[in-house]
């Protein structure tokens, strides 16, 4: 029996401990308890304003996924059991969106499904039986009142058939009970909606070996080519469907200015019997091995939790603060298999989910804090190798778009970040085969950069870089409306310098740990750098105690107090920033860019500052960065804090695991948003889960508390 216990009753979390109750199967089995349980109350999971707020998530590392809220009823396009990728990891569709169930007990019946109709209306209305919510060691679990009875439901994704496991638990009850799960397929691109579908599944059920199905989802409009779905149900009898259930409203497309109409086919019923204790699953999924075997559920689920503890194992975080198990945990999520250009096994970093693809930007910020700071510097090898593969005169892919893979090539900050991260796996891996292998490419970009590149892209006769091309964003700060760049930053951005200098500093640090240079580098390299060093000094501004944005633009020198000097005064290896100005500086980002667990884009003492983040499209565009506040600028601002005072920084890290707290519970649980309000109360906003809030927070974190993974001993 799963005991909830009130912890904190204005977020209404609670704690979760596993009773020894002996009618639950689960509660015998060797990995039954989480090792990190996140707990939603009634109020908090099954209100339709609460239990819509917070979402989980669940992915194969292929950028196949399932996401929801944890009141099971859908606001977003995205919001489904099984979204695939076609071309992993990305080109990924809408396959089945949810699963209605009934649980038949003696003559009464009740719904576990929500769904929200266009006129308003929520029928079934299953919210009303949830008890509660709990992210059990990253694993999403719902716990069902009916009547005396109480039912649990789990979802969990397998990564190799990259398929999604639904598992219902009668955990309390008298008499068994029947369960007819009603299976809903679509097929569509996940950006996409299709409200006047006429397409019809084709369903076929097999016995031979295990209870199994096919579902055909037939080529249309929003899906170049048909998709086959494989379904496992052992015990289970399946019977085929082929009814479309229109008009189910989805409250944040709505919110957000899009359509906001989906429908969705019911193509098979999969109808159970459970016994008190019995646990029976249903596996659906685009491999044909799926039909191939006969998998017992609780064997399904020891063996994903067995998973989940061995990454904690490799992060060194077991006995660990709570909230860093908790960003380890979802940091594995954004891990994808990204074939290399040859053919050969690589790996890529989604940027968040639901929406994102993989960012070349995103994911050099990310990696160090996803997979150093979690002892996977194997995988950080491949994620650096995939995309240096795709370099092109010195630039990295900037994304990988979902509609046609094709990479785009528009951020002048991707080839400095990789460079840093690449030297960083480096120190970490100690494989100096490896990085022979990339140093010419790492070379490529410092060249590609000093000659002058596509952009405007280039080293300017002072040491800086400079960048600019009308009508184009090159930095993070990329938000466009239209023709209208947001925030254009022409000229030269303090963080691309900034980076610069790192990325130069990063190789020498390279040569000191063993790699072979040519002299000719070497001196190619201390030149450059002695030049940027020399002119940093320029973007200091005694008028406001701290950095300029940009100097040298359209305009001149751009006085806005923005983040971006943060890049200046958190260096990898060696800083170069006067420590007075860095005090100054830093206290100027306390004072009026800093919230509890993010950093504004803007000070709110500039008329174009945007505190709220909401509307339609443009409206959030244009605050975008105009005062939005982000996560992974809080990672960046510790860092700059524990290297310049590291008493201030650990207790500035202490602070934020506090907040920490609160933001996993909130949002995206057990994740990390996208971006958050600018103004109080500071609600999460954007993309629930995104990789560089995760990442920049995990590797802050643990540089300030010295923790986790093959980083920790050289930061002590």
């Amino acid at each position: 029996m799963i005991l909830l216990t009130p912890i904190d009753s204005e977020t209404h979390a609670f704690q979760v401990s596993l009773g020894c109750m002996q009618h639950t199967a689960l509660g015998d089995q060797p990995h039954a308890t989480p090792h990190e349980t996140i707990a939603i109350s009634r109020r908090g999971s099954a209100d339709l304003i609460e239990g819509t707020r917070r979402e989980w998530l669940a992915t194969t590392g292929s950028g196949d996924y399932a996401i929801g809220t944890t009141a099971l009823l859908a606001t977003r396009r995205y919001h489904g059991l099984l979204v695939g990728a076609m071309r992993a990891p990305i080109g990924r569709r809408m396959l089945v969106p949810f699963i209605d169930e009934t649980v038949t007990i003696g003559r009464q019946e009740y719904a576990l499904a929500s769904r929200r109709w266009s006129d308003g209306s929520v029928e079934p209305d299953g919210h009303r039986s949830i008890l509660g919510f709990a992210l059990e060691g990253g694993i999403p679990a719902w716990t069902f009142e009916l009547g005396s009875t109480r039912l649990e439901k789990r979802i969990i994704m397998l990564r190799d058939e990259r398929a999604v496991v639904v598992l219902w638990t009668l955990a309390e009850g008298s008499e068994p009970i029947t369960l007819d799960a009603r299976v809903f397929v679509e097929h569509r691109g996940q950006h996409q909606l299709d409200p006047d579908a006429s397409w019809v599944p084709s369903v076929s059920v097999h016995l031979e070996s295990g209870v199994h199905a096919r579902i055909e989802l037939p080529a249309n409009r929003f899906a170049a080519d048909p998709t086959t779905l494989h379904v496992a149900a052992e015990g289970a009898t399946l019977t085929p469907a082929a009814s479309w259930w229109r008009r189910h409203a989805l409250s944040e497309e709505r919110a957000r200015g899009y359509d906001a109409q989906g429908s969705a086919c019911h193509a098979l019923t999969a109808s159970f019997t459970l016994a008190p204790g019995e646990t029976r699953a249903i596996i659906i999924g685009l491999s044909p091995k799926i039909s191939e075997t006969t998998c017992d559920p609780n064997t399904l689920l020891a063996h994903e939790r067995a998973r989940r503890s061995a990454l904690l194992e490799r992060a060194d975080l077991i006995g660990a603060e709570s909230e860093l198990i908790s960003l380890c945990l979802a940091a594995d999520h954004f891990i994808v298999r990204r074939a290399r250009k040859d053919g050969s096994e690589g790996r890529s970093i989604i940027a968040g989910f639901p929406w994102f693809e993989d960012w070349g930007r995103d994911a050099m910020l990310a990696l160090p804090g996803l997979l150093l700071r979690t002892g996977r510097a194997d995988d950080a090898q491949l994620v650096l190798s995939t995309f240096l593969d795709h370099l092109s005169d010195g630039l990295l892919p900037n994304r990988f778009p979902d509609e046609t893979s094709e990479p785009e090539y528009h951020s002048a900050d991707a080839p400095l970040l990789a460079i840093v991260s690449a030297v960083r796996t480096f120190e970490c891996s100690a494989d100096r085969a490896w990085f022979a292998s990339i140093w010419p490419q790492l070379i490529t970009i410092i060249d590609a950069y000093a000659a002058g590149t596509h952009h405007g892209i280039s080293i300017d006769s002072d040491g800086l870089v400079h960048a600019g091309d009308l009508g184009l964003q090159l930095t993070w700060m990329d938000a466009k409306v239209g023709e209208n760049v947001v925030t254009p930053r022409r000229g030269k951005p303090i963080e691309l310098s900034a980076l610069w200098l790192d990325a130069l500093h990063g190789l020498l640090r390279a040569v000191e740990l063993g790699h072979t240079a040519t002299a000719d580098e070497l001196d190619r390299i201390k030149a450059r750098a002695a030049s940027a060093t020399r002119s940093m000094g320029r973007f200091w501004n005694p008028q406001t105690n701290c950095f300029f944005d940009v100097l040298d633009g359209p305009e001149g020198d751009d006085a806005s107090v923005r983040p971006n000097q943060l890049f200046a005064l958190a260096p990898s290896w060696q800083s170069i920033i006067d420590a007075e100005w860095t005090a100054k500086a830093l206290a100027k980002v306390a004072k009026e860019l800093a919230t509890p667990l993010a950093v504004r884009t803007l000070t709110p003492l500039t008329s174009g500052y945007r505190g709220r983040y909401e509307g339609d499209q443009r409206s959030r565009d244009n605050a975008y960065h105009n005062g939005t506040a982000w996560p992974f600028l809080a990672g960046i601002r510790l860092k700059a804090e524990y290297l310049h005072d590291a008493q201030r920084g650990r207790h500035l890290a202490r602070i934020m695991l506090a907040d920490l707290s609160g933001q996993l519970r909130d949002g995206g649980i057990g994740s990390v948003s996208e971006v958050c309000d600018g103004d109080a109360p500071h609600d999460s906003r954007g993309c629930p889960m995104q990789a560089w809030s995760v990442g920049c927070l995990l590797d802050a974190l643990c540089v300030a508390l010295n923790r986790g993974g093959a980083e920790k001993e050289s930061n002590s």
